[in-house]
């Protein structure tokens, strides 16, 4: 049981500590999810569109949930006048962790000591930021009680990917959620160089591996002249600066550091995941802590392709039980997701799955702290750009075609990847870096009795359409 004076002090106290940590942010460049909670932020203030006022932005650590809250709260203070005692901002792991108490119980003695009211009588507009909501499992049922007692509070709760498994259909309907994915091409450019495209290239450029239609194609090489002649004006050669993005930064905190601390900071962020984040999902033992952490290195250290459970298992010396577990654990915190074979529910059984990490810098930032590869070796880049790939493909199964497959083909010597579109069209893709032939995409678009399909190479730096085969450059895809 919490002490409430404690409790309130401590708020207070860190209420006037964090302005040192919203100003840190002022001079930061904002990403587009900045500008859609802004949108539903105006919305409240203006009373317009009053039922958007729950918003869950769930993301894996580092990819710059906490820095959109900050920059929320400069814009509330700064721009819109509010005052600061009205902008209440909890870090559940250290709320719960010091009073082992639920945000709403601090929401409450908040408005009681602070604004000397209550939830049910508040009359005026009080935002409320919850970071790290995973270490209080009551987030979303409070949530929920604050959104249906008061139209005047409007939520901002970050969490791990894990959130969702808390998320009941009832909850659901009241709150939007708004996903955080590390860096693409186009975030990097813009939070590093302040270098702005066209944001519609990125719907467009999905529109043509999903559709593979010839208007999507035509504005898609549209688009990407106009992004070339933009690309020039940066100081490095943009292949260099792409190949940069694709190793060191996919995440929003590093950008301003070289690439060995760049590197080091990743390989933290994975350290307090497995700490931190994991035990506040499911329960394990210290020697169970020892083996996550080597189940992932395992994974970055080895090349692209299917890995059985039962390999990891036998190679690490413990059993298939807990590497399942492990292995599922790691994907709730989306530090790593699967692909499955293509075929029925046999294949998906009995052969083994690909693992991809969320971002190719996770791979990159391992393999630099174990000593094994060089990165800026061609066949490590073709890694991590087979990795981008899959974790693009897999932002867009989740984002925007919820009724996407995405698989590996089971056969040997095929292409690495197949999507199935929502009329169970099958799209081969193919990944190339350096010298890389159209044969497999060939026969696997003949095999599955394909209208198309797609070949991404940084051999190419134009989008083209020949035959059957779509041709996009490894710089332009990783804009999606």
């Amino acid at each position: 049981m919490f002490f409430e004076d404690d409790l309130v002090g401590y708020i207070d106290f860190k209420q006037s500590e964090m302005k040192s940590s919203f100003e840190d942010v002022k001079n930061f460049n904002h990403r587009s999810e900045y500008y859609k909670i802004k949108r539903y932020l105006d919305d409240f203030l203006n009373d317009e569109i009053i039922e958007n006022r729950f918003i869950v932005m769930p993301g894996l650590r580092g990819v710059g949930k906490s820095t959109i809250l900050f920059q929320l709260y400069n814009y509330l203070k700064d721009e819109k006048g509010i005052n600061p005692k009205n902008i209440l901002y909890l870090s559940m792991d250290q709320i719960v962790s010091f009073f082992n108490t639920k945000f709403l119980n601090v929401v409450d003695s908040y408005i009681e000591s602070i604004l000397k009211t209550t939830q049910g009588n508040l009359n005026e507009k009080l935002f409320i930021f919850v970071d790290e909501s995973h270490f209080d499992k009551k987030w979303a049922v409070s949530g929920k009680i604050i959104y249906d007692t008061t139209k005047n509070i409007f939520l901002i709760i970050t969490g791990s990917s894990a959130i969702d498994l808390e998320v009941n259909a009832d909850v659901a309907r009241r709150m939007i959620k708004e996903s955080i994915y590390p860096n693409n091409f186009r975030d990097f450019l813009s939070l590093k160089y302040n270098f702005k495209t066209n944001h519609k290239f990125s719907t467009t450029l999905e529109n043509i591996i999903y559709f593979g239609e010839k208007k999507y194609i035509n504005d898609g090489i549209l688009m990407e002249e106009k992004v070339h002649e933009q690309l020039k004006s940066l100081n490095n050669h943009s292949e260099i600066v792409f190949n940069e993005f694709l190793k060191a930064y996919g995440f929003p905190s590093n950008l301003n550091l070289q690439n060995d601390m760049a590197y080091k900071q990743i390989f933290s962020v994975v350290n307090r995941v497995i700490e931190k984040d994991i035990p506040a999902i499911k329960s394990f033992n210290g020697s169970t802590t020892d083996n996550i952490r080597r189940i992932v290195i395992y994974l970055a250290l080895s090349r692209p392709g299917a890995i059985s459970n039962r390999k990891i298992a036998d190679n690490l010396s413990i059993s298939p039980r807990l590497v399942n577990e492990i292995l599922s654990v790691l994907e709730k915190t989306q530090i790593t997701f699967n692909i499955k074979p293509y075929g029925g529910a046999g294949k998906i059984v009995k052969k083994p799955w690909n693992y991809y990490f969320l971002s190719p810098p996770i791979k990159a930032a391992i393999n630099h702290e174990m000593g094994r590869f060089n990165l800026d070796n061609r066949k490590c880049l073709g890694n991590l750009a087979e990795n981008l790939v899959a974790s693009s493909l897999y932002k867009m199964l989740k984002t925007r075609f919820r009724l996407m497959g995405l698989f590996y083909p089971p056969e040997e010597k095929s292409v690495d990847f197949l999507i199935r579109t929502k009329l169970d069209d099958i799209v081969p893709i193919e990944v190339g870096f350096g010298k890389k032939t159209k044969s497999q995409l060939t026969k696997a678009i003949d095999k599955y009795n394909a209208d198309y399909g797609i070949l991404i190479s940084n051999r190419y730096n134009r989008i083209n359409k020949y035959n059957n085969i779509i041709y996009i450059p490894l710089m332009s895809f990783g804009f999606i």
